[in-house]
Formats: C-alpha cells, structure tokens, sequence
C-alpha cells in the first residue's frame, strides 16, 4: 500500500476496472509491469478518530526489509509528510513521535495517543508507461486488493498514476484513458476506504439519539444500552493508561447514565433503578480520583509558566509527588475496572437492559418517550433557572457546584433527545448551556484545585521534607487559582443573566409553521 508523492490514486466499482484500464493503457503505451511485492499498510489515528474528522491520514508502511515502517502523514492541504524508517511500537503519545511530524499533529491530537485503526496486507505491482521512443512518461502502481486484518472485508484495489516532471501531457492522457475503463480519483490516503472495509462508519452519529416514538421504557432502556456500550469501549484503554482521555470518556458515559436514571428513570423498574443507582455512583468515585490528577498534571503547565517569584524547577517536586499519587490512584482504578464485582455489574446492567430495550412493534400501555422527556426537559429547565437564580455573591461555591451538575443534566437529556423538527434550537440551547458549564467548571476546577495544593503541601512537608521555595511556588498557583475563581464567579452572573433572557425569548417567540408541539416544548424547555 504505498503513498507515493504527486500522484493520484484511482479506483472502481468493478474488480476488473484496473485490470482494463491497464489494457487500454497498453493500446496507447508500452506497459512495462515489475514482479508483486507483499505490503502491510497500517492507518493510525485517536479513539475518537480525530485525523479523520479533520481530513488527515497517518499511515505505517512496513520497510521491504522489515526494519521498522516509514510514516506518512496526508495533510489537508493535499501534502506529505514523512520521517522514518520508525521501529517504535503502538499505541504511542504525541511526544514519542517524530519531529518532523510533531506539530502537524499536536493540535488534532492534543492529549489523544496514535492507536493502530486498521491493517491491511497485500501485494502491488509496480511499472511505468514508455513512449514511442521507449522513454518513461509515467509510474504506475498497482495496489491489488487487500486483505484487513480482523475484519472480513477487504480494500479494493486501484492504480497509481504517477506523471514525471515534463510529461504532464501524457498524465492527463493516461487519466483520461483511465476514466473511461471505469476509474475514478480516490483518496489518496485510502483511509475512509480502509475503515469501511474493516467495517467502520466513521460517520456514523457519535451521541446516542432517543426515539421520540418509541414506548418511553424501551427508548430510555436503549440509550442506556448505548451509553454502557460507551462505558465499556472506553475500559481496556483506561485500565492500559494509553492516554488520558480513555478515563475522560469513561466519566462522561458514567454520568450521562446516572442523569438519564435520575431524569427518567422512573419508567423503568423501581428495582433495577434502586440497585444500578448505586452501582453507577460507586463507578463515578472509583475514578474521580485519577481523573483529579490528570487535570491537574495537564494544567500544571501553564499555571507554573507565569510565577513570579517562584521558578518553574521549584515545582518539581510537586510533579514528582503528583505522578507518584497517580500511579498508586491508577493501579486502584484498573484493579477496580479489573474486579469481579465490576464484571457482575456490567452483565447484569446490560442483561436488564436488553430485556427492555426489546420491542416487538405491538401497542403497550405507558407514554411514549416524547412525552415523558418533553416534560423532564422543562422540568430540569425549571431547576436550572431557580438554583440559578439564588445565587448571590454571598452565596457559597456549594450552590454553584450544583447549578453546574443539574446543567450538565439538562445538556445531557437535550443532547439526547433533541427536537427532530427544528435541531437548530437544540444546537443553540446546547451551545448556550456550554458556555455556562465554562464558567461553571472554571469556578470548581480552581476551587478543587486549590484546595488540592493545600493537601499536598501538608503531606509533602510531612513525608518528604519539601523544601521553602517549593512551598512558596505551590502558594502563588494556589493564588493564581483563587483569581481564576474569583474572575469565573464574577463572569457568571452576567453569562446566567443572558442565559435567562434567551429562554425568555424562546418561551414567548411563536412556533413556525412546521414546528409540532413536542418539539416547541423542547426548544423552549431546553434554551
């Protein structure tokens, strides 16, 4: 599977497409053809396919020789970037790459590690296109179909043609030919190609979806199936620490799970609520540790990179003693993850959810899950506007942590269920409720955090004999923080002000022509 530069891939529908393109071409040139030669192709990107969302492909081309793999980055602009021969294994974080493609990748991938997506092994057939005079106009490459790994699929082929400096007369002609034995340009990264035959649909919505008309029970059970299916594909990464965002995703199906049973879970079993409610909540503080260290690993950073009395060397201590806690936090995690007890938990979960996620199409007594979630959508609107509206500037970070916590709520069933009618109101409201959530998680994030150096300045000078100019460093962040806290508290009144006057807006504008009234009551509820 090569990637050769300034070329252009084309393929077909049909498996003898190349095959007659090659004949034609053979009608108008001398096709000199080389013997096949094996390749393995591998397509690497993040978790949540962060390359391919912004039009990017990273692809490991295995050496001839087997000595480690050349690396190919397809820029968006239509460029390559390549570095190798690479010999170092997968997964692997951004600072483990090469430098050469190091700052193409550092603002898609951020935190994300590479991790193998898909492989592929076949053979290609290298040649070239002579004149009349027997000079060389043009490379070809035939890339024949290939084999992915643990998939039944398999990535056409297709064929490279390759101009050479001076005879782009003879490139267009060979397209020409090319396009009416039935090729067409492709990709030339193959990338979407290799994910569908591996049996990805990388455009396939990425947030589960209610269905409005489903009976509300077996709706509610079904998003419940998607959100554990999240939990579940994010555990091995967690418990493997390939990157930080694994645990990240892992938190957030958790919590979507624990609003969903609290918002709706009255039409399912009172019994299965009573036991999963805290089972749910047991998973959300088996990880809040780690995750509390992650963050403050990750932005440790930039809080250090302006002290003014304190160097950034005094703080190093505090790393040392913040990745040993995290080390000693993780290996509570994945013994936690690893655990028997979490194994009963998700085979029974999942079990009482396909039980009432199945429907046989037949009238069943209960609402529809659009009336059930139109009316929590208000309600949990409701909730949002009156903690809101009684915070003052006495009033203590408590209240604000819970306005944030019933806004998530609320964002979350929004996101969810959004109106099928008019989703622009559902983007914007979902927009909005962002913008609080900010400045919300801005104030707890500095307050936590603060209150986090506070801690590990009395362990650190208890067990590890810290020294002065360490402490007065860990005293200006935790300053920093308090101004951090201080600017969010400030910024939120006005942000919550706009927030009300919007749904006020909502609430008194007249529906359209097309609007039905689930989804009027939707929109308006959830601005």
């Amino acid at each position: 599977m090569s990637d050769p530069r300034g070329g252009q891939f084309w393929a077909g529908s049909e498996p003898s497409a190349v095959a007659a393109a090659l004949a034609a071409l053979a009608a108008s040139y001398t096709v000199a053809m080389d013997r096949p030669v094996t390749t393995r192709t591998m397509w690497l990107d993040s978790f949540d396919l962060r390359l391919y969302r912004r039009g990017m492909a990273l692809t490991a081309v295995q050496a001839p020789d087997g000595d480690g793999c050349m690396l190919g980055l397809s820029r968006t602009d239509g460029a390559t970037v390549t570095a190798g021969p690479d010999t170092l294994g997968w997964p692997r974080l951004l600072a483990r790459l090469p430098d050469d493609l190091r700052p193409h990748l550092e603002p898609v991938l951020g935190v994300r590690a590479l991790l193998p997506m898909v492989e592929a092994s076949g053979t290609s057939v290298t040649g070239r296109l002579l004149d009349v005079e027997g000079k060389t106009v043009l490379r070809l490459i035939h890339e024949r179909p290939a084999t992915v790994s643990r998939s039944r699929g398999r990535l056409p082929g297709g064929l490279w043609l390759i101009p050479l400096r001076g005879y782009d007369a003879a490139g267009e002609c060979a397209a020409r030919i090319a396009h009416r034995a039935g090729l067409v340009p492709d990709t030339p990264s193959r990338y979407p190609a290799a994910l569908r035959a591996a049996g990805v649909d990388p455009d396939a919505p990425s947030r589960p979806v209610m269905e409005a008309g489903l009976p509300a029970r077996v709706a509610v059970a079904r998003v419940l199936l998607s959100f554990l299916g999240e939990l579940e594909a994010a555990v091995d990464g967690t418990v493997s620490d390939v990157d930080i965002e694994f645990l990240h995703d892992l938190r957030v199906a958790v919590r979507r799970a624990r609003s969903a049973v609290k918002l709706l879970g009255d039409v399912l079993p009172p019994s299965l609520v009573a036991w999963v409610t805290p089972q749910l909540k047991l998973l959300g503080d088996l990880t809040t540790p780690s995750r509390d260290l992650d963050v403050l690993l990750e932005e440790l950073p930039s809080l250090t990179a302006g002290l003014s009395t304190g160097r950034r060397e005094d703080v190093e201590p505090l790393v040392l003693h913040l990745t040993g806690l995290r080390a000693d936090e993780r290996r509570r995690l994945a013994a936690g993850l690893r655990s028997p007890r979490f194994e009963r938990f998700r085979a029974r979960w999942r079990a009482s959810l396909l039980a009432l996620a199945t429907w046989d199409g037949q009238p069943c007594a209960g609402p529809i899950a659009a009336e059930v979630v139109v009316e929590r959508l208000d309600r949990a609107h409701r909730r949002v506007l009156r903690l809101g509206s009684r915070i003052t500037d006495a009033s203590p970070a408590e209240d604000l942590h819970d306005l944030r916590k019933r806004a998530k709520e609320l964002r979350y069933l929004l996101e969810t269920f959004p109106p099928t009618t008019d989703p622009a109101d559902a983007r914007v409201a979902i927009k909005e409720l962002k913008a609080l959530q900010d400045v919300l998680g801005t104030f707890q994030d500095s307050e936590a955090q603060r209150e986090a150096l506070y801690s590990l300045a009395t362990d650190m000078m208890a067990n590890d004999g810290a020294s002065a100019r360490t402490m007065f460093a860990m005293g200006e962040i935790a300053a920093r923080l308090q101004e951090d806290q201080d600017t969010s508290r400030a910024q939120f009144a006005a942000m919550f002000e706009q927030f009300c006057r919007r749904s006020a807006q909502r609430r008194t504008a007249p529906p359209g022509p097309r609007r039905t009234a689930p989804a009027t009551a939707m929109a308006g509820a959830a601005s």
